[in-house]
């Protein structure tokens, strides 16, 4: 009588890297969908609070060292290579069957690279591609070389991929924020409240919330039932958030202070003072015109616009090749400014009401809900068998 061989069956391992909090928030989303449609599956790496809570397996915390510019990043990079070289070990120790990189092109397209060197056998699968076609081109001949593919959030950037770097497999699967949005009644947006988001990262709320806070001050003056609104992404943002409130006087307006659910908080305002990035285009998605704005270091800023390609700063507007939102940038960014440029589209609602025709037409372009379940399921397709 013949021995019957059981044959073990291992789950699948994913190891996932994401480095800022916008990231984190599409990497639990991510892991959702991939433990729905594999119970089992085990996912490492590194990302934030939302990752972990979704089922990371997490190494350290990388969003909260997220810092932006030449300058910034150049202050940090002995602490960056400790975390480069920690995720190197753990690849080597839990062997993964696929390696996700969300976005974070700056880390994670070197990481990819020592990947595919050490360990040429683990598919590389990039989420959220880098926005090359903006700046910094030629990573897609280092993106052709290491990743093994991409999965894109905008329609265009799977054409310009195909162009640029032929040899990638790229697949368009919508954008994310998608699957986070709940219509609302138009009656329940409050017609004076207003959306403060000066950024998640460190450098990005030192520099933006005193002069959103005195904006909504000098606004405050002129109409006193103004109410304002600041959302965290997580604890951590929260508290440095509140040390630099604590620095302002916090009684000269009306500020409710929240943590997660940005979509939902936003969808109830009129409009929204925000730091350019993802929640430029959430804006979008929420139907609440946004002033765009950002400061860098002058040195990064100086470097920028040499070498980025596009006239807009804002994703609404690249996407539209058009000023549909304002921007307000670097020098030209005051307290006095910034009122002046909010004050005016909260009181002209023709222009308020055409800015959101327009970027109601360029989220109908994005694709449609179900974008995480895509990427989970490309995902899952991309490992052996």
């Amino acid at each position: 009588m013949g021995e019957s061989i059981a044959t073990e069956i291992k789950n699948k391992k994913i190891l996932m890297i994401a480095g800022e909090s916008s990231g984190d928030q599409h990497g639990a989303h991510l892991i959702r969908s991939l433990r729905l449609k594999d119970p089992k599956i085990e996912i490492y790496g590194t990302g934030g609070s939302q990752m972990m809570a979704s089922g990371q397996n997490q190494d350290f915390d990388m969003t909260e060292h997220a810092v932006v510019g030449l300058i910034e990043v150049g202050k940090h990079y002995a602490k960056f290579r400790r975390f480069f070289n920690r995720l190197l070990r753990l690849v080597d120790e839990i062997r993964p069957d696929a390696v996700v990189l969300i976005d974070y092109p700056g880390f994670n397209l070197r990481f990819a690279k020592a990947v595919k060197s050490q360990f040429p056998s683990i598919p590389i699968i990039q989420y959220i591609c880098p926005q090359v076609w903006a700046w910094k081109a030629g990573r897609a001949t280092l993106m052709e070389s290491t990743l093994d593919s991409v999965m894109t959030i905008f329609p265009f950037e799977q054409e310009w991929l195909k162009k640029t770097a032929p040899k990638l497999q790229v697949k368009w699967v919508g954008h994310p924020t998608r699957d986070r949005i709940l219509p609302i009644a138009e009656e329940y947006r409050e017609q004076k409240r207003i959306a403060l988001f000066p950024g998640s990262r460190a450098d990005e709320l030192k520099k933006h919330f005193p002069i959103l806070f005195n904006a909504a001050h000098l606004m405050s003056q002129r109409i006193p039932d103004l109410k304002f609104v600041w959302v965290a992404p997580d604890e951590k943002v929260f508290k440095l958030g509140n040390k630099i409130l604590d620095h302002l006087s916090r009684s000269a307006i009306h500020l409710e202070c929240y943590i997660g659910y940005s979509l939902t908080h936003l969808s109830r305002c009129k409009l929204a003072m925000v730091a350019s990035g993802t929640a430029s285009l959430e804006c979008a998605f929420a139907g609440v015109p946004p002033i765009v704005v950002y400061k860098v270091n002058p040195f990064t800023f100086a470097v920028g616009k040499r070498l980025v390609k596009v006239k807009y700063l804002s994703m609404v507007n690249v996407l539209a090749n058009a000023p549909v939102v304002p921007e307000i940038l670097q020098d030209e960014l005051t307290a006095p400014r910034l009122a002046q440029e909010t004050h005016r589209l909260l009181v002209d609602q023709e222009r308020y009401q055409t800015i959101r025709e327009k970027m109601k037409k360029i989220v109908d372009t994005l694709g449609e809900t179900g974008v995480s379940g895509r990427a989970a399921d490309w995902i899952l397709s991309r490992i052996p068998s």
